[in-house]
């Protein structure tokens, strides 16, 4: 534990910036640039709000998953939006795509009484596998829509979707182990919430999707802007596999990863250049920090409200 500690800042930064260096290598800036230029303001504005809007969605999905897994109570919508922005900023601006969500499993430690912490972080934990869950849905509904040669993608939808209902299941698993595991994970286990609402749970599936799909949507937008013969079946096949490269640990907001989604795919299905499958991706990310700064600042806010 350690070791990761001393080392896992070096892997983060490290990764962030090899992924940057990606981008150096892989765009020509001055057509990256004509491409960027094609994207309207209005298109622009649109794919920030749709941004926004898969905030607060999962927002209401986190309140909606603390009444699934049996918290004593849970923050007002607005509440539960705000730290939702706070927790964006975190994830957006800083490598390692968890610290927000660290932030908000530990500020409604409350919620769930003497489970404390862990409890709140163990949600945090289901809504992260509910939003894998959610992008390699939407990649499986892509491939089932359109024409377009998919290969083995039908393969990756599938592993993706197993893999992360199986991190949903391995919570139940994790209590009934609590008895014969060392003392420090027993406690640790004995505290991870069971689930007491099976409807709530299958409300906040619904939520994961839609989540994901103002990506998407968001994504669409701004590839139709630079390249019009995408329509909204064919991003499906591109913008939420780029949207997982944001839940990897080592880059700030999927930094390099996305972009080589985006060329490669773009390139391989739609025939996109690689500044222009490049433009679209650093204009979703632009989206994406542009609402994290609005986190940030409520942020700032919040840090005032505490001290006075």
């Amino acid at each position: 534990m350690n070791a990761w500690n001393r080392w896992s800042p070096v892997l983060r930064w490290g990764g962030t910036a090899a992924g940057i260096a990606y981008i150096v290598h892989a765009v020509n800036f001055r057509d990256a640039s004509s491409a960027f230029g094609r994207i309207s303001v209005g298109a622009m504005l649109l794919a920030i709000a749709l941004v926004a809007l898969n905030v607060v969605a999962g927002a209401a999905r986190w309140r909606i998953l603390l009444t699934a897994y049996g918290a004593d109570w849970r923050p007002s919508l607005a509440r539960a939006t705000k730290l939702y922005f706070i927790a964006f900023f975190y994830n957006n601006y800083l490598p390692g795509a968890v610290a927000g969500d660290v932030v908000r499993g530990v500020v409604t430690r409350d919620v769930f009484g003497d489970r404390g912490a862990t409890a709140g972080l163990a949600v945090v934990l289901v809504e992260r596998a509910l939003g894998l869950f959610g992008v390699f849905l939407l990649l499986a509904i892509g491939i089932a829509i359109t024409d377009l040669d998919t290969g083995a993608y039908w393969i990756l939808s599938a592993v993706g979707i197993a893999g992360s209902l199986a991190l949903v299941l391995a919570l139940p698993f994790a209590r009934r182990l609590a008895p014969v595991l060392p003392t420090r994970l027993r406690t640790i286990a004995e505290r991870v919430p069971a689930l007491s609402s099976v409807s709530a749970f299958v409300v906040a599936i619904a939520y994961s999707v839609a989540t994901q799909l103002f990506v998407t949507l968001a994504g669409w937008v701004l590839l139709r802007a630079i390249e019009p013969s995408v329509d909204f079946g064919s991003s499906l096949l591109i913008v939420p596999l780029a949207a997982a490269t944001t839940f990897l640990p080592i880059t700030v907001g999927g930094a390099g990863a996305r972009e080589a989604v985006y060329i490669d795919l773009g390139g391989r299905l739609f025939h996109m250049t690689a500044a222009a499958a490049g433009a679209a991706s650093v204009a979703l990310w632009l989206a994406h920090l542009i609402n994290g700064a609005a986190g940030g600042l409520l942020q700032i806010t919040e840090r005032r409200r505490v001290m006075k």
